[in-house]
C-alpha cells in the first residue's frame, strides 16, 4: 500500500486514538523506518515520497521501542513528582556521559533525534 503524505494525514485524523503521539513510518522500497511526533509529521511540508505504511504509537509503546533499539542505558526515574529519562552513554574516547530528558513525547524524540539521526 503506497500512500501519499496527504493520504497518511487523512488516515491519521480518522485512526488516531487518545494518547497516540508518535508515528512510525516507512517508505516504499526502503528498509529505513522513521519516527516522529504526529504534530511534527503533519506540520512538515515538501515531503511527498510515498509511504508504504505507518503505525501510531503512544508514549509507553515508543518508550519500549526505544529501549529495544538503543544500545545505551536508558532508565526512567522519578524526582520531585516528575518523571525523567537518564541516558548513560560513552563518548568517542570512552568517557561515560549522562543526559537527562523529561519523560514526555518531546523528551523521547530528543533522544531519537540525538541517538539515531545525529
Amino acid at each position: 500500500m503506497n500512500l501519499t503524505r496527504g493520504e497518511v494525514i487523512e488516515q491519521l485524523a480518522a485512526q488516531r486514538k487518545e494518547g497516540e503521539c508518535f508515528i512510525k513510518s516507512w517508505e516504499a522500497g526502503h528498509s529505513f523506518v522513521d519516527f516522529d511526533l504526529i504534530e511534527r509529521f503533519v506540520g512538515k511540508s515538501g515531503h511527498e515520497r510515498a509511504l508504504e505504511g505507518f503505525e501510531l504509537l503512544d508514549i509507553e509503546q515508543m518508550w519500549q521501542l526505544l529501549i529495544d533499539l538503543d544500545p545505551d542505558k536508558l532508565v526512567r526515574v522519578r524526582s520531585g513528582g516528575n518523571e525523567f529519562i537518564e541516558w548513560v552513554w560513552r563518548d568517542s574516547e570512552g568517557v561515560e556521559k549522562k543526559n537527562v530528558y523529561p519523560f514526555t513525547p518531546e523528551g523521547i524524540m530528543n533522544i531519537v533525534d540525538d541517538e539515531f539521526f545525529a
